[in-house]
């Protein structure tokens, strides 16, 4: 399915590129004749690439295991979420403009892959309750499904968090000045990819009917999604001053996707004494929805006698991805955690 995502754009593509050889005539290559003038350069091609340092976020869906204490007249349930690194990401694209009606399209690579890590440990005390019975005074408790089946409680426990998420777009728009310092470019396109995350827990002395052992067991989850979809957007421009062929610039570009989508889950436990606990939950297949947004500021200089532009951007980037964690839990429900990629985008674009 994934090869199909990106056969179906690369088709789209080409059609279009098709249509502008069709279409174009001379009085279309005139920009003069348009009631509103394009802001792009005069060359028909562009190659850009952007740097990435983001992290993700699904708090507080990303609860993977709960402390339990128990004392004198006092008891306490803290449950344990985790932070994911500081990572680097890219992106890599290239557009063409066109001469009918001084329309522009482009196609880019999004990929970005994060990871997490968190350890947690206990030092319970049995205490023999009269009349029977042992009274365990701390503990942990998974809080994914297969691992509470099984009826885990341990003494220490460590996770590995791994998610990679690679999407590709394809735009079509039209860039032109509203106003002596403000151009919009409106645009309309498919969004495709998928988002894996993979999870990996490790128990370590479990306990038994309140009873210390020397079992050690592991459980892999995993969530993962591919989908397609429409996407609209609009990307702004404020120009604040021109210094010859250069100018400063305010910038925002906002974005919004519906993807028909499917999620496969899993979920599976295992102990060393062989005991196996195996979840099976049918793929979802549903819509997902995705929010984009990216501010900051812009340089731009025209150069070639104005046949050509370079221009970087540097801001604050942030993708919502709505309930895109949907994997089981110890609540006999499915997650539905929202996903947030967010933190620095540095661009660099070449119009030739």
């Amino acid at each position: 399915m994934k090869k199909q995502i990106l056969h179906l754009l690369a088709a789209l593509i080409l059609m279009l590129s098709q249509v502008e050889a069709a279409s174009t005539t001379p009085k279309q290559e005139d920009a003069r004749g348009l009631p509103n003038l394009s802001q792009r350069a005069s060359g028909h091609w562009k190659v850009f690439g952007d740097a990435l340092i983001w992290f993700a976020s699904e708090q507080a869906s990303s609860v993977w295991i709960d402390v339990i204490e128990i004392g004198d007249n006092t008891s306490a349930f803290v449950a344990q979420n985790l932070s994911f690194d500081w990572n680097a990401g890219f992106r890599v694209g290239a557009g063409y403009n066109f001469d009918y009606d001084q329309w522009d399209t482009q196609f880019y690579w999004t990929s970005y892959q994060t990871k997490a890590h968190q350890s947690q440990e206990v030092f319970p005390e049995f205490i023999a309750i009269p009349g029977g019975g042992v009274l365990v005074t701390q503990q942990l408790h998974p809080e994914f499904f297969a691992a509470d089946l099984a009826g885990v409680f341990s003494e220490s426990a460590h996770i590995h968090w791994n998610l990679v998420f690679n999407m590709f777009d394809w735009e079509l728009g039209r860039c032109y000045w509203v106003s002596k310092g403000l151009s919009l470019r409106p645009f309309i396109g498919l969004k495709g990819g998928w988002i894996d995350q993979s999870i990996h827990v490790k128990y370590g002395d479990l306990i038994i009917n309140s009873t210390p052992t020397e079992i050690n067991a592991n459980e892999h989850v995993k969530n993962n999604f591919w989908g397609i979809g429409p996407v609209l957007g609009v990307n702004t421009q404020w120009k604040l001053r021109n210094f010859g062929t250069h100018y400063p610039s305010f910038f925002g570009d906002f974005s919004a996707a519906t993807l028909w989508g499917t999620w496969e889950c899993s979920d599976v436990y295992k102990d060393t004494t062989h005991e196996k606990v195996n979840v099976h939950t049918k793929n979802a297949t549903l819509g997902a929805l995705m929010f984009r947004g990216f501010v900051g500021i812009g340089w731009d200089v025209a150069f070639n006698k104005e046949r050509m532009h370079f221009g970087t951007r540097l801001g604050y980037e942030m993708q919502l991805w709505v309930n895109q964690l949907r994997v089981a839990t110890s609540q006999l429900v499915r997650l539905h955690g929202d996903l947030t990629l967010q933190g620095v985008t540095f661009n660099c674009g070449l119009d030739f």
